[in-house]
Formats: C-alpha cells, sequence, structure tokens
C-alpha cells in the first residue's frame, strides 16, 4: 500500500490568508469542503496550515454537508482533478458518519485502479487501527470495483511484496470474478500469476534497458506517465533521438495533469516542442474564445511545496498551468504580478517572451521585475485598466494560492472586474480562506485542466 504520514508537521512561518479581515472569505460548508479538498495532498502540510488543521477541517466539514454533494465531490476530485487519495479518504468518512448513505457504487467507480483498493484498506488501518472490520458498503464497492479490472492490471499491481498486496484484497472481500478477470484472479489466488508486460517487470527480469524501451514504444504498450518519467532512462540507455520523440507523440492519456508534463522538460529541456504538442494533444482539444488576461501570482507563499515528498512548488503548478493556457486561451494577454509587502504595492508586467512550458525558463527575470512580495488584486485590476489591457480583454483570469495582501490587510475597496464580462479566481492552494470578495464570476479550486474546462461549461451555460 502507499505510505501514509502520520507524522504531521505544520509551518512555522505565514500566514492564513483572509483571517485578518472580515472582507474576504465568507463560504457556505460546501464551498469550503471544495476549497480543501480540490487540490489536497492528502495528510500534507502546506505553506498555511498544517495537515492537522486540514484534515481536522477536512472531517468536520463531512459531517456537516450533505452526504450526497460529498460523494460527488469525491468523484470530481479522482476525475476532474486527477487525485487518488484525497476520494478515497472522503468516501470513508461519509461511511462513518452518514451510515443511512451508501459509497458503494462510488467507491465501484473511483477506485479504477487496483492499487487504489490496497490504498483504501491502509486508510481503514490507520483510520481505526487495524483492517477489520470492514464495513458492508466498502466491501461491496471493493468487490464492484473489480469489474473495471482485467489480466493486465491485475497483474500490473499484485505488488505482492508490500503489507497490503492485491492477493490479501481478494481475500478479504472475495470479488466476482467476470470474463475479463476470472483466470486472472484464480492464477493471483494461486500464486500462478505472472508479470505484467511494463517495462518494470521486463527490467528486472534482465532485459535490455534501450532493447525494452524500443520495443515497447514500436509495441504502443508504454503508458503515458511512464514514456513521461523515463525519458531520463531512455536518454541514459542510448535510445536514438527518433525513438524518444516517437514515444513522446504516444503519450495521449486524459489521466495525466500539466505538472507531468513540466516534469519532463525539466529532465529534458531539448524536447520542449515535443512534449508541448503532447501537452496540446491531451489537453488542448478546445479553445476559449476571445481575449483573455490571464494574470500568475509569483508571491513569495507560491514557492512553497505542494506536498512534503514533492520536488514541486506551487509556483511551478502556476507556470505549468500558464503553460497550458497559452494553447487553450484563443487571446491570450499573459500577466505576471507580486509586489513589495511592506510598501504594500503591487507590481506587474506584460510576457511574451515565450510560450508552453518555455515560459519557466523566465522565472528568475520576471521575480527581478516584479518582486517576490503577495498579490494584491485591488492594484493589478487598476493597473490592468490604467495600462489599457482590460477595454480589450472578455475575461481576467488570476491564479494564484490567495493571499490577497489588499483585502487581507484591510483595504475596503473591492477589485475592480467591472470591465470584463468574466473574472476568476484559480485557487490552486488547499487553505481555508481565499479571495472572495463578491466580484469574480467564480472561484475554482484545484491544479489539473480541468479548471479551463469549467471555465468553458460556465461560459457556454450562460450563453
Amino acid at each position: 500500500m502507499s505510505k501514509f504520514n502520520t507524522k504531521k508537521t505544520g509551518f512555522d512561518t505565514g500566514i492564513i490568508a483572509g483571517t485578518m479581515t472580515d472582507v474576504a472569505g465568507k463560504y457556505t460548508d460546501y464551498e469550503l469542503l471544495r476549497r480543501v479538498t480540490l487540490a489536497n495532498m492528502l495528510f500534507e502540510s502546506n505553506y498555511y496550515q498544517s495537515a492537522d488543521d486540514i484534515m481536522n477541517q477536512i472531517e468536520r466539514l463531512v459531517q456537516i454537508v450533505d452526504p450526497n454533494q460529498t460523494i460527488a465531490l469525491a468523484i470530481e476530485c479522482r476525475f476532474e482533478q486527477k487525485l487518488r487519495h484525497t476520494p478515497l479518504w472522503l468516501l470513508l468518512l461519509v461511511n462513518q458518519y452518514h451510515k443511512d448513505v451508501s459509497i458503494k457504487d462510488a467507491l465501484g467507480k473511483i477506485a479504477n485502479r487496483p492499487d487504489m483498493l490496497m490504498d483504501m484498506l491502509g486508510m481503514l488501518k490507520a483510520r481505526q487501527g487495524k483492517i477489520k472490520p470492514i464495513s458492508k458498503p466498502i466491501k461491496k464497492g471493493m468487490v464492484l470495483a473489480f469489474d473495471n479490472y482485467d489480466e493486465y492490471q491485475i497483474a500490473k499491481y499484485k505488488k505482492s511484496n508490500l503489507e497490503i498486496s492485491l492477493v490479501d484484497v481478494v481475500n478479504l472481500v472475495h470479488p466476482k470474478p467476470n470474463q475479463k478477470n476470472a483466470d486472472a484472479l484464480r492464477k493471483l489466488v494461486k500464486g500462478e500469476l505472472g508479470a505484467a508486460n511494463t517495462w518494470e517487470s521486463a527490467l528486472s527480469s534482465g532485459a535490455d534497458k534501450k532493447v525494452t524501451f524500443e520495443r515497447m514504444i514500436d509495441e504502443n504498450s508504454l503508458g503515458s506517465l511512464a514514456i513521461l518519467r523515463n525519458i531520463r532512462n531512455m536518454k541514459d540507455s542510448g535510445m536514438s533521438r527518433a525513438y524518444i520523440k516517437k514515444a513522446i507523440s504516444q503519450v495521449k492519456s486524459k489521466m495525466l495533469t500539466p505538472l507531468n508534463f513540466l516534469a519532463a522538460q525539466r529532465i529534458a529541456p531539448e524536447y520542449t516542442e515535443d512534449l508541448n504538442e503532447a501537452m496540446k494533444n491531451c489537453f488542448a482539444d478546445y479553445q476559449i474564445k476571445g481575449t483573455t488576461i490571464l494574470a500568475i501570482d509569483v508571491s513569495g507563499s507560491m514557492g512553497g511545496l505542494t506536498s512534503g515528498y514533492s520536488d514541486f512548488t506551487r509556483m511551478d503548478l502556476a507556470f505549468a498551468m500558464a503553460a497550458l493556457g497559452s494553447y487553450i486561451f484563443e487571446d491570450l494577454i499573459l500577466v505576471f504580478t507580486a509586489g513589495d509587502d511592506w510598501a504594500r504595492k503591487g507590481a506587474h508586467m506584460i510576457w511574451n517572451n515565450s510560450k508552453g512550458l518555455g515560459i519557466f525558463n523566465d522565472f528568475h527575470s520576471i521575480r527581478q521585475v516584479v518582486g517576490g512580495g503577495g498579490i494584491f488584486t485591488y492594484q493589478l485590476c487598476e493597473w490592468l485598466k490604467k495600462e489599457g489591457y482590460a477595454k480589450d480583454a472578455d475575461r481576467l483570469v488570476v491564479l494564484s494560492d490567495s493571499q490577497d495582501i489588499d483585502v487581507s490587510r484591510g483595504i475596503k475597496v473591492k477589485p475592480d472586474t467591472s470591465p470584463y464580462d468574466y473574472s476568476y479566481i484559480l485557487d490552486i492552494s488547499t487553505h481555508t480562506h481565499g479571495i472572495k470578495t463578491g466580484v469574480w464570476t467564480a472561484e475554482i479550486n484545484g491544479w489539473s485542466d480541468r479548471l479551463f474546462h469549467y471555465i468553458a461549461a460556465l461560459e457556454t451555460s450562460q450563453q
């Protein structure tokens, strides 16, 4: 099973945005639950709050929010925001606090990979100190989930060397075999199931790295995430540039996020254009029409890590989203914004030097101009009007972690979003309060490409 962090250490610096004033951060319980889950790396602290505070807040909110809304949110976490552990935790809490509502069908849908069943049992053990008893809705949901799996998936995720293996799951819940997995389940229980056709199993059996990757690329049998994560291995094996470009062209999964492409680009910057094209193929199958101002917060708090187990910061997430936005928005005006907290003065700049994943290469140049203070949304909006950018724009999109210095320091003048047909805060953090001042069309939480889908869907529904 996955390791769940039980030592939750909070940050000793920073503030919780919105807590110093009553001007911002008025949310319903359901809105708060969305904020704290849609960009959540479960059991991890963030810049503003400790993991204990976050987990306690999730648990408190699940108890008072309509359980059917929470179940729908869990499904959104999994399939819209591409999260793995948070949706399972939400279902676990609903099952505990709302026993009149069954999570069976939702668990059967959400656990679309066998290892998520091991995760669920790991969470259950962390929650109650032991795996058994397994409640009927959880057991039935896990049985239902097996309908998703074929022999390849069962072989790939059998992981018999872990504390909780897939055969343990089978012995605990007794799934009903179907046509596509009956033989695999029988072999799994008897210990006769062979390894799946994965690069890991091939290399562990002694196969040549270069030969293995070339074979799987020719078969188109290497998964999209595996391709992005193995570009360095491909380079180290001596594989030709043509083969690596062919591999990148096979990346097509909708379950990736822009951050996956940024990670690959850092490993292999010489393939930036190929990765940009693959990212477009995965996500940019539509365009949001009109002129969009996309303002990226590059304040100091954006430098916080997304997770204690990650090398990526919220700044990385923001730049990855900006890279994708450069292809999704039909006509884009890209703005970077920060400022000086002590002087309470914002700083902003237009950027047109690069697009796609190459944007991040210019990060240090950008910070030299705008500084590393907080975001000042009122001053940003005034600057956009003064410089003439606002008058021709159809929408304003601000991507931030919602530490608004103007708001948190008690400034009563709200940002002027009246020049735009639509205005959005895209919040990639999970802390309690955000920039909810009543002037934005919507505040959207998360860090996947679905943030842009939401904008397109909302605007289409209002036409």
